[in-house]
């Protein structure tokens, strides 16, 4: 008995180094998809990370994947309020499984994972942005997971961008639930988005978030930014869920 609680404390120990060292130099570990010797930063060996679901050709403007390079029929029939957006990666397996675990079972861990993956696919920005801001958490939110995923992607983000991140630009007044609504739900239920009190005028503002769904919080946050002054609206997001056909 005393044998097996100290291999489980072991396992428990090595798992916790593992994630203690992501963003330092790395150690020895096995993969976590294949299980093959692995030292990245990422958890996973180098043959599993280029099989991650990396975005493709994508709208410029809406990030949905595209046969043709240029905008996509929907957002020249009519276009968002937000001028571009990209998406590191597909919502998509093995990612889906980690956002879950970070999201459902507080698992910030998986956050310095996330933020590396952002940075091997960063945007290709024509004019650089001058501020970084996030999609903001409601209080019932932030009370019942701890943590803001939109924020904490932010801040990293405008370090690696080397641009100051103020997440006061939007607020959140009310709690909405738009995990598990279609298209046509996330659409019209507002995202209880307001002004925050710092002013966007001027300001080409970069908005982070974890995964863009439909756009329609992303779509609501630029019409919002535009109206308090903001002259340039895109985003980042770790994620795109693409249409379903």
């Amino acid at each position: 008995m005393h044998r097996k609680w100290s291999t489980l404390k072991g396992l428990k120990a090595n798992f916790s180094t593992f994630f203690n060292q992501i963003t330092e130099k790395p150690l020895f570990f096995e993969c976590e998809l294949c299980l093959e010797p692995d030292n990245s930063r990422l958890g996973i060996c180098d043959e599993c990370a280029a099989r991650l679901p990396f975005s493709g050709l994508c709208c410029p403007q809406c990030s949905e994947p595209v046969t043709t390079e240029g905008r996509c029929g929907a957002c020249q029939r009519k276009p968002p309020d937000f001028d571009y957006s990209s998406c590191s990666l597909m919502y998509a397996h093995p990612l889906t499984h980690w956002i879950h675990r970070c999201k459902d079972r507080n698992d910030t861990r998986q956050i310095p994972r996330f933020t590396a993956l952002m940075q091997q696919a960063p945007p290709l920005f024509s004019l650089s942005p001058d501020i970084v801001t996030c999609i903001p958490a409601s209080r019932r939110r932030l009370l019942s997971r701890g943590f803001n995923l939109s924020a904490e992607l932010a801040a990293p983000v405008a370090d690696y961008l080397e641009l100051p991140f103020i997440p006061g630009l939007l607020s959140k007044t009310r709690h909405t639930e738009k995990r598990g609504a279609n298209a046509k739900e996330r659409s019209s239920n507002p995202t209880g988005l307001s002004y925050g009190p710092v002013s966007p005028r001027g300001q080409h503002i970069l908005i982070v978030d974890d995964v863009m769904t439909t756009g329609s919080t992303l779509n609501e946050a630029a019409a919002i930014l535009k109206q308090q002054g903001a002259i340039t609206v895109g985003a980042w997001c770790l994620a795109r869920t693409p249409k379903t056909r």
